[in-house]
């Protein structure tokens, strides 16, 4: 089997929680997130831009509302610790395929601290439920043409890979997810436990610009097993924990790399679950 990353830490951790079933949750109780007609009034995680005249935070609003019979809108502010460095800034931010894109630069293990905000005072807000997905958990493969990339790397070695943590609300009561949910049995993405309280998601095998996610849904089989969602409720924030790992014989400038992470606010719909029942029509008077 291909390399698994290695740990930040090699000090022993509690167990990841366990899987719940993929079709327990009420998506219809989830508050309803669309990057998609967000707009960006900073854009500017640690000052490293785009924007460098911004505050150093990247600051969306109108993201979706805390309920799905809310009428008021949220905004969504991200601020980094001071490590956190980009390989391509003008990525970071909402794009036109719905995702929330955070471009993260090599050699970097940095913390993200997202909050939901009022529109209109920017006062953080409390949502009863929501999910945050997390896309496109593949590594690279050197030493391959395109034309033979496989998911095994075989002829070639494993490269850049991303880690994405998480902590649960068992180890962080105030913002940690209650559950997350993978394809199951074809799933890509490992799990991990990480020193901290921290829940790991990395990929196993390797991906190819062709296999990335061209929309929030409707993935197909192969994207949706390089997928999780995380599900919160009752906080007005959450963090990730992102790195860019190698394996020990890649010996590339990891400065000179980066990758897109991507997020949305969206339920994804796993194998075996059934779709989402539309909300009935309000009787004729």
């Amino acid at each position: 089997p291909p390399p698994s990353p290695p740990p930040p830490s090699s000090s022993p951790s509690p167990p990841p929680p366990s899987l719940p079933d993929p079709c327990s949750v009420d998506r219809t109780l989830m508050a309803p997130i669309d990057f998609l007609s967000s707009n960006v009034l900073y854009n500017n995680l640690n000052g490293v831009g785009p924007t460098t005249t911004d505050p150093t935070q990247i600051l969306v609003s109108n993201v979706g509302s805390t309920t799905p019979t809310s009428g008021a809108t949220m905004g969504m502010r991200i601020v980094s610790d001071s490590v956190y460095q980009a390989h391509k800034p003008n990525r970071n931010g909402p794009n036109a395929k719905g995702f929330f894109v955070l471009n993260i630069r090599g050699e970097v293990d940095t913390i993200l601290n997202f909050t939901f905000v009022d529109d209109n005072s920017q006062d953080p807000v409390t949502v009863p439920n929501f999910v945050i997905s997390i896309y496109d958990f593949d590594r690279g493969c050197s030493g391959q043409s395109a034309g033979l990339r496989n998911k095994t790397c075989d002829g070639g070695s494993f490269d850049l890979g991303e880690v994405v943590m998480a902590k649960s609300s068992t180890a962080d009561p105030a913002q940690g997810f209650d559950a997350y949910i993978t394809s199951g049995g074809t799933s890509e993405v490992e799990i991990g436990a990480v020193t901290g309280g921290w829940t790991s998601f990395s990929a196993t095998l390797a991906g190819t610009g062709a296999d990335n996610p061209g929309k929030v849904q409707g993935l197909t089989e192969d994207q949706l097993n390089k997928a999780v969602s995380l599900y919160y409720s009752n906080t007005s924030s959450f963090q990730l924990r992102v790195r860019l790992f190698p394996p020990p014989a890649f010996n590339a400038t990891l400065t000179d790399t980066g990758r897109n992470i991507l997020l949305s606010g969206v339920v994804l719909d796993f194998p075996g679950c059934p779709p989402p029942i539309p909300p009935s029509a309000s009787p004729s008077p």
